[in-house]
């Protein structure tokens, strides 16, 4: 694809990161996509290969994720708000976001996640409404659903569909070993999110429904 409305972002790019299904999901068209992590962009590592979360950010979540049993590639996909790197890996601006965000919101109408992981406050903030990640991501292990809050991009599909929504944060070395609100280490709380992402998954999923007596 190719897209020119963000002047900055066009200048600091190498190149467009779309999205990524599993391999069943592929095969199926595009549909289901049962876990979709959603991130906020791009850094040097992914505009440089193309591909989301393969930098040192990205390997640590996956190397998280694994240990609960779930895989890039089978178990789920990853997506970004903004899908060109912003330079100096900025955050990108409130107009970048706006620009990208209906790619973001058609992709998951095609691919319909059942869970959706958010990893970091940009993400955590347009599905969830703004707010301290730190409530976002105890209301989210709560079961609690924003689709009154969410970005009216998202708001429909959340509305329809109510995912299951789980809110993380960065996995980025700086915001990893720094100190949530309540005193642990992020790192913790990510930890626990993610477990519970693969005690819920596990308990919700046909497959498990199928060998139950």
């Amino acid at each position: 694809m190719t897209c020119t409305k963000c002047q900055s972002l066009c200048a600091s790019r190498t190149q467009i990161v779309a999205p990524d299904l599993p391999d069943s999901a592929a095969l199926a068209g595009g549909n289901p996509c049962r876990i979709l992590v959603i991130g906020e962009a791009p850094g040097a590592d992914e505009d440089a290969q193309g591909k989301g979360f393969v930098g040192r950010a990205g390997r640590t979540l996956h190397a998280l994720l694994e240990e609960h049993g779930l895989r890039r590639g089978h178990d789920y996909g990853c997506a970004n708000v903004v899908r060109c790197r912003p330079d100096g890996n900025r955050k990108p601006g409130k107009g970048e976001i706006e620009n990208c965000l209906p790619l973001l919101a058609d992709f998951l109408e095609k691919v319909q996640p059942r869970v959706i992981l958010l990893v970091g406050g940009t993400p955590t903030s347009i599905f969830c409404g703004p707010g301290a990640l730190s409530v976002r991501v105890r209301q989210c292990l709560y079961g609690q659903q924003f689709s009154n809050l969410a970005h009216d991009m998202v708001q429909p599909y959340l509305e329809r569909r109510a995912p299951r929504l789980f809110a993380m944060p960065h996995t980025s070395p700086l915001a990893w070993n720094r100190n949530a609100p309540d005193g642990r280490k992020w790192s913790a709380v990510g930890a626990d999110v993610v477990a519970e992402l693969g005690r819920w998954y596990l308990d919700s999923s046909p497959e498990a429904g199928a060998e139950a007596p």
